[in-house]
């Protein structure tokens, strides 16, 4: 994979996150008090905050709540990024880029949200599973149609 290839995955992926982050608090802000309350029941101050204090933890740092936050957030943005390399590269062995994006949004939802959830997985409401399924696939969507965008342009110059 060309560095080219790498950086617009990248960007693609970073602008994807920010994008699912859009998506997954509008939904939130959309769920009733008992879902949320049962939510910060699980996970005190979110999942991002709880990743940071693990992470810290594991580290021998015990985090409070705003530094552990900005490290899970820094965890979040990191897969976005690799996310997006990985619907890249995707795209440069053939795939188209809208079912690349969304095929990596929904790997990334089984695998991280759900695979590293199993333990607590069906004490979530269910609405925040689909807060996760909205989330990725708007992930996948947008990280699909960026690439397709600098996929064509790619072709175009190519032609010339």
């Amino acid at each position: 994979m060309s560095r080219a290839h790498l950086w617009r995955g990248a960007l693609a992926g970073y602008a994807a996150s920010r994008t699912m982050d859009v998506a997954t608090a509008a939904f939130y802000r959309r769920q009733d008090d008992a879902s949320r309350a049962r939510e910060d029941e699980i996970a005190p101050g979110g999942t991002l905050v709880q990743l940071g204090k693990q992470l810290g933890t594991a580290v021998g740092r015990d985090l409070d709540d705003d530094a552990a936050g900005r490290v899970g957030v820094a965890v979040h943005r990191t897969l976005g990024v690799i996310y997006g390399v990985l619907a890249a590269a995707l795209v440069r062995r053939g795939l188209p880029p809208l079912v690349a994006g969304p095929a990596v949004g929904a790997a990334a939802f089984l695998l991280v949200d759900e695979g590293t959830a199993l333990p607590t997985l069906t004490a979530y409401p269910l609405v925040s599973h689909a807060r996760g399924v909205v989330g990725h696939a708007t992930f996948g969507l947008a990280a699909g149609v960026l690439l397709a965008l600098v996929d064509d342009d790619d072709r175009r110059r190519r032609r010339r």
